[in-house]
Parts: C-alpha cells; structure tokens; sequence
C-alpha cells in the first residue's frame, strides 16, 4: 500500500492529478498551482481540450523537471456531485497516472470536496478509492506485465489545519477499510480452484490471526453434521471438497450488547450441480462466495478500526458440483431448525445453504442480521450491475442501510417482500421450495426463501429484525470501470462498515 500525505502544495512528483467541476473551470487552489507550472492547467483548459465533463481527462506536460505531467479530470456538473462521483474521479485518475508509471503522484482535493463531505469523511474515502484503484490481481502474470504501483499519494489541500488534521484521522481508517476491501477481493478474485472451501476458511483464519478481539472457528464436515445444517450438507455432497462454516466474532463493546450478524453466501465455485449451467453462465462462478467474503472483510475492517460494536460473520462454505453423489431435484432437504425444503432446482443453492446460517444466526440473540449473496440473476436483470438489491420489512433498517451506502458510494435499491412472492414458494411435498413456481419475480422469490429461516418454526413471529442484499453490482467484467479494474470489486464491505460505525 502506498504512503498517503496530505501538503499545501506539490513538491517533487511524476503526476498531478487536477479534479475540475464542468461548470466552475479551475478552483482557486489549482490557479495557484497553474502560476507555479507554467500555466499548462489554463492552456490545456482555454483550448476546450478539456471541459471538465464527468470523468473527461486530458495530460498536459510542464518543463519543469520536478513535475513533468499534469493530469486534469472532470467531476461534472456540481449540481450532479456526489461521493460516488468524487470516488469514480479518483479512481480514474490514479489508474491512468499508473498507466504512466508514476510511482509519485500528487492529487488536488478541491474545497468543495472537503466542505460536501467534512474533512475526516473527504480524506477516507480519497484514500479507499485510490487504493481500491490501484489494486490489480496480476499476481500470476510476468512480472513486467503486472501493473506498476504506486509508491506515494500526496493528497494537496489548502484546507485550514483543523481540517487537515481531521482528513489526517480519515486517511489512517481509510487505509485499513481499503485493506480489508482489497482483502475481501482477493479471496473472490482467487481462481476457484485454489479458492476451495477449506483454503476460504483458512484465509478467514489468517485475517484474523493477531487482531485484537477478533476469533475465527471453523466448523468441518463432521461438525457441520453435529449442528444438523441438512441444506449445507446436501448442496455440497456433489463435490470431492468438503463443506465448512465459517465464524468470525469481533466483540468490540460488551457482553450485554447485542451483535450485528453479517452472513455470506460462499459458494467457491457454482457448477449448478445437477441442473448444469449453460457454458456461458458458468463463467465468473468463482465470484459466487463474494456475499461470504464481503462479511469477512466488514468485520475484520470493524474489529482493525476498534469500533465499539459486537459484530459476528457466518459464512456457510462449499462448492455446486455435478456427480453420482451430488443433491437431485426432488430431493427433500432437513435444514438446521428442522424445517423441510423441497429441490426444485439444483442452481438455486445459495439460498439453500444460507437456511442453515440464518437458523444458526438465532443462537446469537443478535440485535439484526443482514445476509449478503450474490443469489440471483434476476436481480441483475432488474437493477443492472450498479446497483444491488435490498430486501427488509424494517423500514428503520432499510434506511440506515440504504443511507450508509449512499455516504460512502455504493448503490442500493428497494426490491419487494410480499405474500405473491410467499405463496409461489409454497411446495405441495416440503415446508418450502426452492424454485418459485413461475419465472417471475426471482428476486423476490429468493428473498421470501431466506425470510422463511429468519421466523420461528412454531408461531412464524421474526426471531430478529433482518435484511437481505442480492449482490448484484459485487464484479465488473470486461475491461473494467476507468477507475476500477475488472473482477471482484469489493461491493458490501465500506456500506458495512458504515453501518456498523
């Protein structure tokens, strides 16, 4: 990771990357720095090279050997602003400046930034981005073909010395949330031949080894058995890995304080099992534990920022295989607290594993519990690849997730529970099925399926105040975003951090 600094103004560096809003043209400061370098902002921004429009960016080059290359980069329109559009800047900048292998680089916070988000918010997030930006998983590519990092980001800023040492504050939490965000893709990113459910766990294990308040336990096969988790077991039956159930517990306040219960779908590799996917639809299956490692990086970010919060992570772990012992449709799975589902279909195993670890959630008298998973394509066809689902009858819940994800730039919308979607899980041979009886509504099809593992088997009250995210926006394909490489992107971890602050 690099160093991060915050200066008055820029010293020695390979790249100075200028933000410009559309409307405004240059801010005071980068006139400032425009009289220092020659003039080159103001040239390359008179000559209507560069407007400032959103993510628009053009190089200019000075004379002056301690800074060579200018970089600037439109934020748009300021009426448009919003963390997730300062985030996206960043990004694209720091992507092209190591296109140019500056391993100095220098990056103009504009006032405005400071004074949209406040000092602390404005340095962590700079830095998160930045950092998440730089990432790329190359590990197994030539040395000279991996991307070159960055070695220094200075963050220039002519914000008064209070506000200085409150981005200062930001930058240090922005640095472990980015840690644990780049953390949380790499498990994803990892080929799933290697990602196996065991080695997810032993990562989880490693994570948290030395952290303060934090303990992993891993239950194997035989313990899984113990605990009776019938759905686990029967999902994972067709591969030669074997399953496990992974338990981080960060307990950051006290005894008597209720936890928070964050739960990942971690699917290693989905095949579809025994209802094979098409060729096409197979691909990028490595990504479908990215629910299990987004709660595995929220709280270890949770337990590394000592926040004062009881927070537990259950991620159910194994792969979807195709073979002579793999589950069937039409087989009758036990799940934890006894209730029966019914198989309907052998690719809508994530919601069947996740039964166990919302049953096994309840032992925790948790204060809420909020699942995470890339469960439905549906919900992609639906939203899109922005923008991930969320399901909760608590309005109260609802908001505070939805508006912790807004703070720090990830994008969540409202998708609907009801008793449409209740009544086509009903099955005629089990207490619930996993495929709903028309194609229609999959979202919300799966959501009232893990909604049914949250009530009590006898009086169906909630046992918990509960919240379900499809993960719809958790990988970029393709090339990518210009201020994100492509694979896992980390979805979940920073709205889950906030949240929990």
């Amino acid at each position: 990771m690099p160093a991060f600094s915050i200066v008055p103004d820029v010293k020695k560096t390979q790249c100075l990357i200028v933000p410009v809003f559309e409307e405004k043209g240059l801010s005071a400061h980068a006139k400032t720095l425009d009289a220092v370098f020659d003039g080159v902002l103001s040239r390359v921004y008179e000559a209507k090279d560069f407007e400032g429009k959103k993510l628009q960016m053009s190089f200019g080059y000075t004379a002056q050997k301690d800074l060579r290359r200018v970089l600037l980069i439109g934020l748009g329109k300021q009426k448009d602003f919003s963390m997730r559009v300062w985030k996206e800047a960043v990004g694209a900048g720091i992507i092209a400046a190591q296109g140019k292998k500056a391993a100095r680089t220098a990056l103009v916070v504009p006032a405005q930034v400071v004074k949209s988000f406040g000092p602390k918010l404005a340095g962590q997030e700079t830095v998160t981005a930045a950092e998440i930006a730089q990432y790329a998983f190359d590990e197994y590519k030539k040395k000279e073909d991996r991307v070159t990092r960055i070695d220094e980001v200075l963050l220039v800023s002519d914000a008064p010395a209070g506000d200085m040492r409150q981005m200062q504050k930001g930058i240090d939490e922005g640095r472990i949330i980015a840690e644990c965000v780049n953390a949380s893709r790499d498990l994803g990113n990892t080929p799933p031949g290697i990602m196996t459910p065991t080695l997810l766990a032993k990562r989880a294990q490693e994570l948290a080894k030395g952290v303060a308040n934090l303990k992993a336990t891993v239950f194997t096969k035989t313990e899984i058995q113990k605990h009776k988790m019938g759905c686990l077991l029967g999902v994972s039956q067709g591969s030669v890995e074997e399953p496990r159930f992974i338990i981080l517990e960060y307990r950051g306040a006290g005894k008597n304080q209720k936890p928070t219960v964050l739960v990942g779908k971690g699917i290693t590799f989905d095949s579809g099992g025994l209802s094979l996917k098409p060729e096409n639809y197979m691909k990028d299956m490595k990504f479908d534990m990215l629910g299990g490692a987004a709660v595995i990086g929220a709280t270890l970010a949770a337990a590394k920022l000592k926040l004062k919060k009881n927070v537990v992570a259950l991620v159910p772990a194994c792969e979807n295989m195709p073979s002579g012992s793999s589950y069937r449709p039409d087989d009758i799975l036990i799940a934890m607290n006894g209730r029966s589902v019914h198989i309907g279909n052998t690719d809508a195993e994530g919601r069947v594993i996740l039964a166990d670890a919302l049953c096994y959630a309840a032992k925790y008298q948790p204060k809420e519990v909020i699942d995470f998973a890339t469960l439905t394509g549906a919900c992609m066809v639906a939203l899109g690849l922005e923008r991930s689902g969320l399901f909760t009858e608590d309005e109260t819940l609802a908001a505070r997730i939805d508006g912790s994800a807004q703070k720090v730039g990830e994008q969540l919308w409202r998708l609907p529970l009801g008793d449409e979607y209740r009544e086509s899980m009903k099955s005629d041979v089990a207490d619930i099925t996993n495929m709903g009886k028309d194609r229609y509504g999959g979202a919300s099809q799966g959501a009232v399926f893990l909604e049914f593992f949250t009530k009590d088997t006898k009086t169906g009250e909630a046992l918990y105040p509960w919240a379900h995210v499809d993960m719809a926006s958790a990988i970029y394909g393709g090339t990518g975003k210009p201020w994100i490489r492509p694979g896992a992107n980390g979805f979940g971890v920073q709205g889950m951090v906030e949240y929990l602050r």
